[in-house]
Order: structure tokens, then C-alpha cells, then sequence
């Protein structure tokens, strides 16, 4: 893993952080009179950084390969994880569905033989909850279809979201005081352009497909309506978004319809069709429980972190972050879809001209009063910290407590055992 330094600073950080590094520095050189080490000196520095916030702080620190303990504060106490559940969404969809798993949107149909270019019944527009379907991928899907050289459809064109449940909006109005209603996105398992505005994406997919095979001279002497695709159907034609892909949208850019998607769809492959937050939740209880978290420490009710009712701890996060770390065949994939400091997604403004930048790879997470980073820092030595810091319960405004999450990733990045 290359270290790329960035010791240089531009203006506007230099005013804003003086103080605190001429403090810092106080510190460091204190330590080194009393032949302190690294590590102390690092704590010191952290608590140092910690002071000027005013809320409930859990921290910690860990290195990824030998899985020794940097830092804690308040490790196991429950925390608001806003957005940085989405990594927790990540992690079971790799798990229970695998690296190399498409989100599938596919065309099907009841007629056995379609050789002659006439589907002699319905055609069916199945969706398997992929949350990037767009109109593009609708009309590639047309192209598809009359590539068989069919030219007429006899029965109905039936758009099916079967393979995920009806509750679209998530946990909204469900817990009184929860994040407000208009926050939910709408979740399908057919979705479309990320559905704005909360219409009926499998309906306005259904109606899309088949103004584009009219207009690929396709005859439909149907309707189209909602249904269901029955077994034994023929598949005609497919698009789909990669696992990879999928999941660098929903942790770069903090996606939530993405993330509420994917967890049903873990959930579906978990369990059973159709998926659901119940059976999302399911398997996020099996996959954290054998990865040796007791039960009673977490609540991941949904998979975006919009609920204020999902709570974690710091343990917790160092666990997951070294299981994921361990596993050599999916590592790659889930670093990969995290932002990346002062370079993309949510981080792409955060750290710039710093040690940090490049070398901070996590996830974001933000809800009224609550701010979180999570992810993975590269220290001086080139040695991968795990690292989690969430606080909850500061007053309004979101700048203090991610400049102090900045400072502290500065001084992980810092971090030299020699």
C-alpha cells in the first residue's frame, strides 16, 4: 500500500489549525523528554484534538494486521451510527451474496418457442433490486430483446418487483421522532433514475420498455400491468450493475436508496424472496453475531442509517473493519468502495493538504446531532489503522465535529512507530 505525503498546507487550513498543532507540539516534544512512547504520545494528541467538542465521543484505534489496540475512548458505549451503517450493508452483501453477484433486471417470457419472431403471450419485466437501474439500461434492454427478432408480442407486457416486499418507504412514520418521512427514498425491486419523487418506478420501467420496443417496431397487443413471472418463463434479455459498482455508489456518495435496496436484496438471498428489512436485519444478526458480537451490543434495523434508531459501538466497528481486512478475496472490493480523502465522494472536499489526504479510505455519516467516520488510515510507516470515531449529542452545525475527525485521521496518518 503506497504512502503518498502531503506535508504542505494551504492557507486557509494553516490559520484554523495553528494553535492546535502548536499545542500538539508542546505535547510531542513533552513526551519525547520523558522518553514516552509513540503510542502515548499519539492518545495524548487525540485527547487533545477531542477536547474541543462538547458531546458523547466513542473512539478507537486499532492496526489492521496485527489487530493491537492504538486508542479508545468510551469503547462499548451505544452510538448513533448514522451512515456508517452503509459499510455494515456492504459488508452482508459481500458475504451473502458474493463478490461477483450482478443486481439483474431481466425480460422474460411464457412462450416456449419465440424462433418464428412472435411471443405467443405476456412478456415479464423482472427486477432483482438493482438500485442503479436507469433509463438507458431500459432502452439497451429493448435493443436486446428485438435482437431475437421478435416483431410481435400477443399478450401483455407485466412488470413484476415481486423479489423484494411492498413497503417502499422504509421505516418512515414508523418511530415517533425518527428522521422525517420526506428523508425516505422509495425502494423497489425494479427502480428507475433513483426514483425522484417517489413515483412508481416499476410501473413508469414497464411503460418505458414498452414505448421503446413500439418505437423499435414491436407490436404489443397487450396493456401493461403489474404481475407476477411465472416459473418455468423463458429469460429474453438482461441488464445489470456489478457488485463492485453498486456498492462504490452507495459508500462513496452515501446513497441511502442504494443502501436500503441492497440490504433487502441480502436479506432475499439470506432468507427467501421476497426481501425485506426484517430478513436484512436477519442476516446482519447472523453475519455480527459470528463475527463474535453479542447481541445485545447493536440494532441495525436498516441498511442507509437514515433510522436514529440503529446503535452500535466502537468494538464492534474494529471488528468488522479487520474481518473485512481479512478476507483476501473481498477486501479489495469493499476498501475500494470507500471514499477516499480530499479525492471522491463524501470525503472529496475533507483533508485536502494534508498527511491524510489519499490515504484515508471511509464512510461518512451524518444525521442531526450525529457525526461519524469510520474506515481505514495509512500511517507513516505504511501500516493500515482501523479506525471509528462517532459523536453524538453536539449542538447545531456539522463543520467542528468533522474537523475534528479531519485532525484526528491527520495524526493516524502522522502515526510512526519509530
Amino acid at each position: 500500500m503506497t504512502k503518498k505525503f502531503h506535508k504542505s498546507e494551504t492557507a486557509k487550513h494553516i490559520f484554523s489549525k495553528a494553535v492546535l498543532l502548536i499545542l500538539i507540539s508542546i505535547f510531542v516534544i513533552s513526551g519525547r523528554s520523558e522518553a514516552k512512547d509513540n503510542i502515548d504520545i499519539l492518545a495524548e494528541n487525540i485527547e487533545l484534538i477531542l477536547s474541543g467538542i462538547n458531546c458523547t465521543v466513542s473512539v478507537q484505534v486499532a492496526t489492521a494486521e496485527k489487530y493491537d489496540l492504538i486508542y479508545e475512548k468510551n469503547p462499548r458505549i451505544k452510538m448513533i451510527p448514522a451512515s456508517i451503517t452503509k459499510m455494515i450493508t456492504a459488508a452482508i452483501a459481500l458475504e451473502y451474496l458474493g463478490k461477483d453477484h450482478n443486481f439483474r433486471t431481466v425480460i422474460f417470457t411464457d412462450d416456449s418457442n419465440i424462433s418464428d419472431g412472435i411471443v405467443d403471450g405476456n412478456i415479464y419485466l423482472k427486477g432483482y433490486g438493482d438500485p442503479d437501474l436507469n433509463s438507458s439500461d431500459i432502452s439497451y434492454l429493448a435493443k436486446l430483446f428485438t435482437e431475437k427478432n421478435i416483431t410481435e408480442v400477443t399478450g401483455n407486457l407485466i412488470y413484476d418487483e415481486s423479489y423484494l416486499d411492498n413497503q417502499y418507504f422504509g421505516l418512515s412514520n414508523y418511530y415517533q421522532g425518527d428522521t422525517k418521512s420526506n428523508y425516505w427514498p422509495y425502494v423497489s425491486a425494479i427502480n428507475l433514475n433513483k426514483n425522484p419523487g417517489n413515483y412508481d418506478p416499476a410501473a413508469s420501467a414497464g411503460n418505458l420498455l414498452s414505448d421503446e420496443l413500439l418505437a423499435l417496431n414491436v407490436k404489443l397487443n397487450g396493456i401493461v400491468i403489474s404481475g407476477v413471472t411465472p416459473t418455468g418463463a423463458k429469460e429474453v434479455a438482461e441488464v445489470s450493475h456489478s457488485m463492485y459498482n453498486v456498492l462504490a455508489q452507495m459508500n462513496k456518495e452515501s446513497d441511502n436508496h442504494s443502501a436500503i435496496t441492497v440490504f433487502k436484496v441480502a436479506g432475499a438471498a439470506f432468507d427467501s424472496p421476497p426481501g425485506s428489512l426484517d430478513k436484512g436485519e436477519s442476516a446482519v444478526i447472523n453475519f455480527l453475531t459470528t463475527m463474535g458480537n453479542d447481541r445485545n451490543t447493536f440494532e441495525i434495523l436498516e441498511g442507509s442509517g437514515l433510522t436514529r434508531f440503529n446503535t452500535v459501538n466502537s468494538d464492534l466497528y474494529i471488528r468488522l473493519l479487520k474481518y473485512m481486512y481479512d478476507d483476501l478475496k473481498t477486501f479489495d472490493y469493499f476498501y475500494g468502495s470507500l471514499a477516499i480523502a480530499g479525492k471522491d465522494g463524501t470525503l472529496r472536499n475533507r483533508m485536502i493538504g494534508t498527511e491524510a489526504e489519499n490515504n484515508v479510505h471511509a464512510k461518512t455519516g451524518t444525521l442531526n446531532s450525529v457525526s461519524a467516520l469510520s474506515g481505514y488510515a495509512v500511517s507513516r510507516d505504511n501500516e493500515l489503522l482501523l479506525f471509528y470515531i462517532v459523536m453524538n449529542g453536539f449542538g447545531s452545525g456539522r463543520d467542528l465535529p468533522r474537523s475534528i475527525q479531519d485532525q484526528i485521521c491527520e495524526q493516524l496518518c502522522m502515526f510512526s512507530r519509530n
